[in-house]
């Protein structure tokens, strides 16, 4: 991707633009010959190394005479904080919510009753679930059918899956 970043007082300005665009907007510069108004720009992909509570920032800095974006990572501020943990009820509330309209369709086209129970049993745990800790709902898992319209049942922690037929 070719990249061109205006530059004020020896610094990055603003963003960078796309190289067709940059010979677009000024086609009497040479871009084998910037300048030194403009310099060539290099994106570099975001790391993610941002943990829950953490932000992936990026400045645009100098490096063997081009820019590239430079990313850190900084603490989330009180008000960034609270809006995550808003965000992660939210998320949480949500995707209960719309397992409880999957589990109301597949009890309404279950092949057999089997397949009925499990999804009624998951119904019924949806709406018991309450939600303790933003960061770990818990949210319950939904059954497994196997292809053929077994259930697989994953009741009873750190056993194998008892197929009921």
């Amino acid at each position: 991707m070719e990249l061109y970043i205006r530059i004020v007082n020896g610094q990055p300005f603003e963003h960078p633009i796309f190289g067709d665009n940059f010979r677009q907007a000024f086609p009497d510069i040479d871009v084998n010959n910037l300048p030194a108004e403009f310099a060539r720009f290099e994106r570099i992909e975001c790391p993610n190394l941002a943990t829950t509570f953490q932000v992936d920032e990026v400045q645009y800095q100098w490096s063997n005479g081009i820019v590239k974006d430079v990313w850190t990572v900084r603490e989330m501020n009180d008000e960034e904080r609270a809006q995550k943990i808003q965000n992660l009820i939210a998320n949480a509330y949500s995707t209960v919510e719309y397992m409880k309209g999957v589990s109301q369709e597949k009890i309404s086209t279950a092949p057999n009753a089997a397949v009925t129970q499990a999804w009624t049993d998951y119904f019924n745990k949806l709406h018991e679930w309450v939600l303790v800790d933003p960061l770990n709902p818990n949210i319950p898992q939904p059954p497994i059918i196997l292809p053929d319209g077994r259930v697989v049942s994953l009741d009873a922690f750190g056993s194998a899956p008892n197929v009921i037929g």
